[in-house]
Parts: C-alpha cells; sequence; structure tokens
C-alpha cells in the first residue's frame, strides 16, 4: 500500500458516504477499501471515520483531513498535468473565480472557444458575492481590483477598463423620457446593484452624486432582467450589456456622461513557474478582449 492510493480511497469514502460506494467507484472491493482505511489511521495514528452498520461518519480529526488530503491531491494531480503538458496538449482542471456578475455576464460568453481550442483543459468555474474574497486554491480569480490581494503571494495583470455608463429599455423611455443631465437622472428610478435602493456613484471629474430607485438586488441577472423590461435605469459597463445594446434592448442615454471607469484584473498565484493553463488563458481572454474592443471601435 501506498500514502496516496489509501487517501484518494478515504476522500472517495467521505464522498461516497460508504464503502461499498468507495468500492463502485475505484473498482474495486469493500474489502481492499477497508483494508486501505485502516492502513491509514495506523499510519497517522488517529481514528478518521465512524463506523456503523448503517453508516460511515468522519471524526473532527477526519474532516480536517478529507480536506486538506483533497487539496493536496487536487494540488499533486495539477503538477502532473502541468508537466505532462510541456512535450503534451495541455490538459488539466483550471480552476477560476469571478464575482457574480462578472462570471455569468461576461467570462462565460469566452469560455466555450477557449474549451474549443484546448479540448483537454476542463474548468471550473466559481462566483463570489461582492465583498467576499476568493478561495486561495484558485488558478486564476477576476475582479476589480481588491486592494487585499495585492499581496506578495498573488500576481495580476489587467484584462479590461470597465467603461461605466447609464441603459435604459425603449419601454422605460417612452414612458418616462430621457433625462438631459445627472440633476434630471436623480428624478429617476435607478436600478441598483447591491444591498440598498440607495447609492453614491463616482461620475467624470470626481463628481459624486446619490441615485436612488425601487429595486436592488446582489443578482446580476435579475437586475438586467429588470432594465431590459423597463423598470428604471440601469448603471452598467459596457462589456457586460454589449448584446442588449446591439439587439436594442438596452439604449445608451447622457453619453456624454460616464461613472468613473475601473479595471478588471486577473490575478493568479506568485508560483516559481507559470502554469500553463493559466498562461494559455490569460493569453486567450486579452487576445478576444482586443478583438472585441477593436470590432467595438469600427463600429463606433
Amino acid at each position: 500500500m501506498d500514502w496516496i492510493s489509501c487517501i484518494n480511497t478515504y476522500i472517495r469514502v467521505v464522498e461516497e458516504g460508504s464503502f461499498n460506494g468507495a468500492a463502485r467507484r475505484l473498482n474495486t472491493t469493500s474489502s481492499a477499501i477497508s483494508k486501505r482505511i485502516h492502513w491509514l489511521e495506523e499510519r497517522i495514528g488517529v481514528q478518521l471515520l465512524k463506523r456503523t452498520t448503517r453508516s460511515v461518519t468522519q471524526t473532527e480529526a477526519g474532516a480536517l483531513f478529507y480536506q486538506r488530503a483533497k487539496d493536496s491531491l487536487d494540488r499533486f494531480q495539477s503538477i502532473i498535468d502541468e508537466t505532462r503538458s510541456v512535450n503534451e496538449t495541455p490538459a488539466g482542471l483550471l480552476k477560476i473565480g469571478a464575482t457574480i456578475a462578472v462570471g455569468s455576464k461576461f467570462l462565460v460568453q469566452y469560455l466555450n472557444d477557449f474549451l474549443i481550442q484546448y479540448p483537454d483543459i476542463l474548468i471550473q468555474l466559481t462566483t463570489t458575492v461582492p465583498g467576499q474574497l476568493p478561495d486561495s486554491n484558485l488558478d486564476v480569480y477576476i475582479s476589480r481590483e481588491i486592494e487585499t490581494l495585492n499581496t506578495l503571494s498573488l500576481k495580476q495583470t489587467s484584462l479590461f477598463e470597465q467603461r461605466i455608463g447609464f441603459y435604459a429599455a425603449p419601454s422605460y423611455i417612452e414612458k418616462y423620457g430621457v433625462p438631459q443631465s445627472i440633476e434630471e437622472l436623480k428624478s429617476h428610478n435607478v436600478l441598483n446593484w447591491g444591498e440598498r435602493p440607495q447609492r453614491e456613484y463616482k461620475i467624470a471629474k470626481n463628481q459624486r452624486v446619490m441615485l436612488s430607485g425601487n429595486f436592488a438586488t446582489t443578482n446580476p441577472e435579475a437586475l438586467f432582467y429588470a432594465a431590459k423590461n423597463g423598470m428604471g435605469i440601469l448603471i452598467s459597463n459596457d462589456i457586460m450589456i454589449k448584446e442588449d445594446v446591439n439587439s436594442g434592448a438596452l439604449i445608451r442615454i447622457l453619453p456624454e456622461i460616464q461613472a468613473q471607469d475601473s479595471t478588471v484584473y486577473a490575478y493568479y498565484p506568485k508560483l516559481d513557474y507559470e502554469h500553463t493553463r493559466t498562461k494559455l488563458f490569460l493569453d486567450y481572454m486579452k487576445m478576444r478582449l482586443a478583438q472585441s474592443n477593436e470590432d467595438g471601435a469600427e463600429n463606433a
């Protein structure tokens, strides 16, 4: 027996909830599973699992071991995949994190072509709510600049500039008209991102303005749906709603005024070597975004 096979067996037992389930997953017998777990517990010197005739549950030590062991095996597999990809086709799991809005409204549209180009790469996309720090095991995290991420353990590279503007559906404009100034905008129903229906925004020349409405949400899909259905004026960056603008579902208003721009970055671990999958993904995203900017300039 060896450490890796026994640790992998333990992980399968926990995830399947039984020795029989783990045996089916690993194509072996329940007796073999039991021997591996016994070997592991003897070597570590603590009981990892509580066994009854009906169930298998983790001890406190077992729960800690499971999480650490799973993370370690994932990293080990990543090292194997990374080493193989030097002379072979890039392969393995790429863990990407992003804020909900970036992940659901922006990032997903680019992933299909990347996966077609690199069919042996698998992507796991995890989204976070505003203010939530990303998981430390991610290969890439995409977000506006977060000061706490600017540490010695992470590198960052800029992906694109968010040009924030004001948008409304034709049905809203037909009913309430188009505001011609920031002062007029204050009297309109503004859909706000966040937990409060009132929010302060920075606009050009460092001016601050308080805008409010009757609807606020931390769900980007709900926010964009509300805007397209004429509930109010949406404040968004142009990349997120490019398709809605092109289709006429949303119309840019107050084009001469825009909220303060911000940069979206990709954060990734600072390692002695650069993961092939990570580098390929970042190069691909920069290339696609550059093409998108060129297309936008031509159509402007």
